[in-house]
């Protein structure tokens, strides 16, 4: 069945010899029945001529511009705008396999589930790391076992918790008060993991049907240069658990400790991407946690 819109949010800024690929490939899905909400947060390059050119060949593209406000603010506008009954998000950087949106749609609908997960591919300048995340083909229920599912798909080796590699039901979107973060970095992680106790079922896929590209210019290896990435990993991570604690949701409560040691690993991957060295890194994060909800959680002491 493709009667039912997916919408496809992209947040725009400044990458534009990227931009006509990672279009192409959505407008080239198999599934055909979608629109493009791209908005583009105040480039100073070729992106708005680019989705004006696009937006005038093909009537599926809404290309709103808007000052620079970050990718958040671009993000929630794209949620404000969307009328799919589905949403999915894309970077502006990378670019999808042709049957992505298909099969996401047809696993969730299968499964009856509020969301369908794909595996993804690692591309550097030199290689690609296919179904980077290791995942398999299976169906789970959140709430039967929310210690189980933390530990086994958001705190593994290779977790897979962005945004781009899901498609959601638009209702629980829309009709949640969650909403994208000012946060330069694991803001997509922290969207995520305010949605799950709003959420039952998921369904997962293990084909590679996104491709994240990864440049040494992207935000994340140019934060883990400048010492702040621990700071904003400790703020994301304070962010969650203040949410889960105003909301109630003490079930979700109990898996802070897990999250929390992801996030220690994130910035130790991350910062040894970008070049540190580990005693670097390890006084960065002493600094940056020290006397921070994550350190609490980190040792038993909340």
């Amino acid at each position: 069945m493709q009667n039912e819109m997916i919408s496809v949010i992209i947040p725009c800024y400044n990458l534009d010899k990227y931009l006509k690929k990672c279009l192409d490939s959505i407008l080239s899905q198999t599934y055909r029945s979608l629109e493009v909400v791209a908005i583009d947060d105040g480039s100073t390059d070729t992106t708005p001529e680019i989705l004006t050119d696009y937006a005038s060949q093909d009537d599926r593209i809404i290309f709103i511009k808007q000052p620079n406000a970050g990718a958040g603010a671009a993000l929630n506008k794209g949620i404000e705008l969307a009328k799919g009954e589905f949403i999915a998000f894309v970077d502006n950087d990378d670019w999808i396999e042709s049957t992505m949106y298909e099969k996401l749609h047809a696993e969730l609908k299968l499964n009856n589930a509020d969301m369908a997960v794909c595996n993804f591919n690692l591309v550097y300048d030199d290689h690609t790391d296919n179904c980077y995340s290791g995942m398999r083909d299976e169906n789970v229920n959140i709430h039967d076992d929310i210690y189980g599912y933390f530990c086994k798909y958001c705190a593994c080796p290779k977790p897979n918790n962005y945004t781009w590699s899901r498609l959601y039901k638009a209702k629980i979107v829309k009709e949640s008060n969650v909403r994208f973060e000012k946060f330069r970095l694991g803001a997509d992680t922290l969207y995520n993991f305010k949605l799950l106790p709003l959420m039952n079922r998921v369904t997962f896929i293990k084909d590679g049907l996104y491709n994240y590209l990864q440049r040494n210019d992207s935000i994340v290896y140019t934060a883990a240069r400048a010492d702040n990435i621990a700071d904003v990993y400790a703020d994301g991570f304070e962010a969650l658990a203040d949410y889960y604690e105003s909301n109630g949701f003490d079930e979700f409560k109990k898996v802070l400790p897990i999250h929390a040691y992801s996030r220690l690993r994130s910035v130790f991957f991350y910062s040894r991407l970008a070049g540190l060295k580990d005693e670097e890194i390890s006084m960065r994060l002493q600094k940056s946690f020290k006397g921070r909800k994550i350190a609490d959680y980190l040792t038993g002491a909340s």
